[in-house]
Formats: C-alpha cells, structure tokens, sequence
C-alpha cells in the first residue's frame, strides 16, 4: 500500500517538474506533392517515383519525433476540393495560406530542381522547405542531389536523402549542423 502511494507521489511530481514544452503536442507538419521545375516530361511512372519520394520524406520527418504528420489522403482531399495547383505551393506566403486551411503548423514543400542524364548515369538535385504556417517564413531547408545508373526513382530517393540528412540537409539543420 505505501509502495502504491509513493509511487502515485512521484508520477505527479514528475508531471509537475516537467518542462511544459514536454507536454506538448509535436507541432503539425503537412508534407504537400512535390513540384516538378524539371525540364523532364511528366509521365505516371515518374509522378509515382516523385510520390513515394514525398512518402519517404513524411516518414524520415515523422522518425525524428518532433512533428506530428496529416494523413495525406486529407491533405490530397483538400487540394482537389479547392482545385489548388501544386505549383502554387512553391510561393510561402500561398503555402501558408494552404497550411491553415488544412491545419497544420508547417509545411513541407518539396521541389525537383533539376534532372539531367549523361550516358546512363542519372542526377536528380531536389529541395526541401519547411514553411512556418503562422508567419509564412522559411523555418528549415534542404538541398540535395543523387545519382543513379539508369534508374530515376532511385536517383530520387538518394537526392532526397541528402535533402533530408546529407552535409546541406533539412534535417541535419534542425539538428544543429551535426549529422
């Protein structure tokens, strides 16, 4: 009986001595469809490698525990509901907007940049922003590129990794500069 009676004193004064920001709810983080200023063709296949590339960046963002994702199917919902086009996203204060409307507190915008092919090899140069809703301002951003042997989607998935943890990463940023 002591024991349990103990034990329920430290549990509340743990909740009391914890720093509030413990608390919290992660922030809301919306990981819009990535947009194409490639000068490469649009095809179903190539959409489906840029959209499990967008899948892998929410999950990688997810992992680190510091954001709580939107369901996608939602945020696509929405999107077709209001007939927004994706490229209008690339604009902050047009990205906030949308992130209210959903929201969320950030969002994740993600943007081919370039696409080249020499021979075989592949090079994919991708980057990533987290846009604050509330204020519209840039809160994190990444860069990066991949290369491949005659295979997009992996050039992709590599661009996008550096994007998210390589030396310019959006991820390694919010770390503070450390891998």
């Amino acid at each position: 009986m002591f024991l349990k009676k103990f034990l329920g004193v430290l549990c509340l004064l743990a909740i009391l001595i914890l720093p509030t920001n413990y608390l919290e709810a992660a922030p809301r983080v919306a990981v819009v469809p990535f947009d194409n200023q490639s000068a490469r063709q649009n095809s179903d296949t190539f959409e489906a490698a840029l959209e499990e590339v967008r899948s892998n960046v929410e999950i990688d963002i997810t992992q680190t525990g510091r954001f709580d994702p939107l369901d996608r199917t939602q945020i696509q919902k929405l999107l077709d509901e209001i007939k927004f086009n994706h490229t209008a996203l690339v604009d902050p204060a047009t990205a906030a907007q949308y992130g209210k409307m959903v929201g969320a507190q950030y969002l994740v915008l993600g943007t081919l940049t370039g696409l080249s092919k020499k021979g075989n090899e592949i090079v994919a140069h991708l980057s990533l922003r987290m846009i604050e809703v509330e204020t519209a301002r840039i809160f994190l951003a990444g860069r990066g590129s991949g290369k491949s042997k005659g295979d997009i989607h992996q050039a992709l998935e590599k661009a996008a990794e550096d994007a998210l943890t390589g030396k310019r990463g959006m991820l390694t940023m919010l770390r503070g500069g450390k891998k």
